[in-house]
């Protein structure tokens, strides 16, 4: 005797038979599709291209990156701060604004050179400070030792864009990032955290004072280079 399957019946085993293929198919192209992500996301391998924020390498990269506070010294006398353009000096009795560093070109050891205060002042690590007298002044500069945590390296330049790529493992993402200026070089290994791993898109070309182009491939030859140079450079 053929059992006759009610219409209801028959429309439920449909439904289960069509939710276990596409289950079927799911598992299949999950590893797939898993591939594809990571493809597209290009994960960050950690070997001996890796670099963190107590590397060696990475404090070399915040010496070369940090504020050079040197350039006015003859105005404010100190090697940790320089003072913010535009401000105004009084040169042997007369008032002058300055724009730039090259606006101090002239001045010269003999002149009589006063700040007219306030003025703002950025710190070789680019915090920045209020100055409201030449009392404050002469402390900040009294205290230099203590600020200077980052020993700035003028010899070389980084020829911009410098690319870094990251691996933050508290969200587990990649992340590339171009940087265009020391600032935001400095600012971005000075705020890495324990967890952090990131490595640089080599190649990348360094710059001496007189504008020679030094080539670099990899972690070992931008130490070695760095490591063979001189400390300060005029």
């Amino acid at each position: 005797m053929v059992g006759i399957i009610s219409p209801k019946l028959f429309y439920k085993c449909k439904l289960k038979n069509m939710f276990n293929f596409h289950k079927s198919i799911i598992f299949l192209l999950f590893p797939i599709l898993m591939v594809s992500c990571y493809e597209n996301d290009a994960p960050l391998v950690v070997d001996e291209n890796t670099l963190h924020h107590s590397s060696d390498l990475s404090s070399k990269l915040k010496s070369i990156t940090s504020h050079n506070a040197s350039f006015d010294d003859l105005i404010d006398n100190a090697f940790c701060f320089s003072l913010i353009f535009p401000y105004e000096l009084s040169i042997n009795n007369q008032l002058r604004v300055f724009n730039s560093a090259q606006d101090l070109s002239p001045l010269r050891e003999d002149d009589a050179i006063e700040i007219v205060f306030p003025v703002s002042i950025v710190f070789s690590d680019y915090i920045i400070q209020e100055v409201n007298s030449t009392l404050e002044l002469n402390e900040l500069i009294n205290q230099c030792d203590d600020f200077q945590s980052i020993t700035s390296f003028n010899c070389y330049s980084i020829e911009f864009p410098l690319t870094l790529k990251d691996f933050n493992d508290v969200n587990s993402s990649f992340q590339t990032h171009h940087f265009f200026n020391n600032k935001d070089i400095f600012l971005y290994l000075e705020n890495l955290h324990d967890s952090d791993v990131y490595e640089i898109g080599y190649p990348i070309s360094l710059l001496n004072k007189i504008s020679r182009e030094t080539v670099i491939n990899d972690n070992q030859e931008f130490i070695d280079m760095l490591d063979s140079s001189p400390s300060h450079c005029e």
